[in-house]
């Protein structure tokens, strides 16, 4: 160009490849009279700071796009289970004092009361044998809850990972209580105890036998206090809702998460989880039934949209209960 000297060269910026005038203004252009020279050299300087801070807009958006793209995919990975950090020792731990808890609540507080009045269990009077239910129960759902807050601490127990975002904000009720789970909820555990009932029928030990999948002493309790309404309120309370709350956050809150994080497969996690759930009801007969209830409720926490969410399995559980139940005092 008239009065100056230009080198040319290639740059890429954020795409195609452009041509960039890389001016050196030579002797001439500090010296030179007119403006052509002045012109072009300052017009080529400019067009070289306009593309290196182009390059850099560029640059900063393709970052920024990666890490928008990399953190949806990370929140969707972690859509259906709350990221789950607890080191194999602690859960092992858990696991133990859980343990614990699940056979003095379920299998001897009640035994004890009654060996305490000198009365065989299923002598108590159908109110004393419903409160004492409602009450093993309610005291199952506290012990397990805050034996996962001291053991996890406050941001890593099930409850604060159903309840709360991972910015500690409280889910809002209607993203909590969505339509996907409470319907997924209802299904899984209406479809559970039709399964269950039909692997129960399957293993049936006699043509006669009347078993379904539930504890025996819950059924016959039942069968004993149909006629009792604040017996039966308590009883179904302590079975449809209690006792659903305080399994779901253990099994379905902890557990699955945990052997799902080391087994990295969802699906053998949930079966692993719910053999672990009908081997803690202790009953050979119903560990079939109940091995088919455990899976459905862990197919519920899988498909749940909530992080972390216990909506799902708990509903669902809820409603195996609840069925059986109704079984029970319809056919008896």
């Amino acid at each position: 160009e008239s009065g100056g000297r230009a080198s040319g060269g290639l740059a890429r910026v954020g795409g195609p490849t452009r041509v960039v005038c890389l001016a050196r203004a030579s002797s001439r252009d500090e010296g030179g009279v007119g403006s052509s020279g002045d012109d072009a050299s300052s017009n080529a300087r400019a067009w070289v700071a306009e593309t290196r801070v182009e390059r850099g807009s560029n640059a900063a958006l393709s970052v920024d796009g990666d890490d928008e793209k990399d953190h949806n995919d990370e929140q969707s990975r972690d859509a259906r289970l709350a990221p789950f950090d607890v080191d194999d020792a602690t859960s092992a731990w858990v696991l133990c004092r859980f343990a614990f808890i699940w056979v003095v609540f379920g299998y001897v507080a009640v035994p004890a009361y009654a060996l305490l009045v000198d009365t065989p269990v299923m002598d108590l009077p159908p109110k004393t044998q419903a409160a004492a239910l409602l009450a093993s129960e309610a005291g199952k759902l506290v012990a397990t809850s805050a034996m996962l807050d001291a053991e996890l601490g406050p941001t890593r127990t099930p409850r604060r990972r159903c309840f709360r975002s991972a910015e500690n904000v409280p889910v809002p009720f209607a993203a909590l209580w969505n339509t996907h789970d409470v319907a997924l909820g209802v299904g899984c555990g209406a479809l559970a105890s039709v399964a269950a009932r039909a692997a129960d029928g399957i293993t049936r030990v006699s043509a006669g036998d009347e078993t379904v999948a539930a504890a025996s002493s819950a059924l016959h309790l039942f069968a004993s206090i149909r006629g009792d309404a604040i017996a039966l309120v308590a009883a179904a309370t302590a079975s449809a809702l209690v006792a659903p709350a305080a399994e779901e956050l253990f099994f379905r809150g902890f557990l699955l998460p945990a052997v799902s994080r080391r087994a990295r497969n969802d699906v053998a996690a949930v079966a692993v989880v719910a053999a672990a759930f009908a081997a803690a009801h202790f009953s050979v007969s119903d560990f079939p039934a109940l091995f088919v209830a455990g899976a459905g409720f862990g197919a519920a926490s899988l498909g749940s949209r909530a992080r972390g969410g216990l909506v799902a399995p708990f509903l669902a559980h809820a409603t195996f209960n609840a069925l059986v139940l109704a079984e029970v005092l319809w056919r008896r």
